[in-house]
């Protein structure tokens, strides 16, 4: 499935931990509300204009580039932000035909649980994959 897949198909999608490198993913809220008031989203994870696997369910939050934006190592960032050493990640956000919103990155990326209250995508380290 792509990312032109209609609101149903989305809606529709199992959960899939992902095979392979991501470097987005598509909100899809779930109509449940968190704890904290505010709505659950899942989201399909996607490379380029393929989704690749499904994750969340109980996420009110997304967190780009970890809590704070300092990556998947925040404590070794943190070390850096005096010296302005923090690594630059471009994020992009689009509206797909279905409504829904797709956040992607110019890096791949990770995540750090696939059902979780925090959803937190990381860029991953190292030399861009696709430049």
């Amino acid at each position: 499935m792509d990312i032109y897949a209609s609101k149903e198909e989305f809606e529709k999608l199992e959960y899939k931990r992902p095979d392979g490198d991501f470097n987005g993913c598509v909100i899809i809220p779930t109509g449940e509300m968190h704890d904290s008031g505010f709505g659950c989203m899942r989201f399909a994870l996607t490379m380029d204009n393929e989704i690749v696997g499904c994750v969340g369910g109980g996420s009110d939050i997304i967190h780009l580039n970890g809590i704070g934006g300092y990556g998947q190592y925040g404590e070794k960032y943190m070390e850096r932000v005096t010296s302005q050493m923090v690594p630059v990640i471009g994020w992009s956000i689009d509206c797909l035909p279905s409504g829904f919103l797709r956040i992607f990155s110019h890096k791949n990326l990770s995540i750090e649980d696939i059902i979780c209250s925090d959803f937190i995508l990381y860029a991953k380290e190292g030399k861009n994959e696709k430049s």
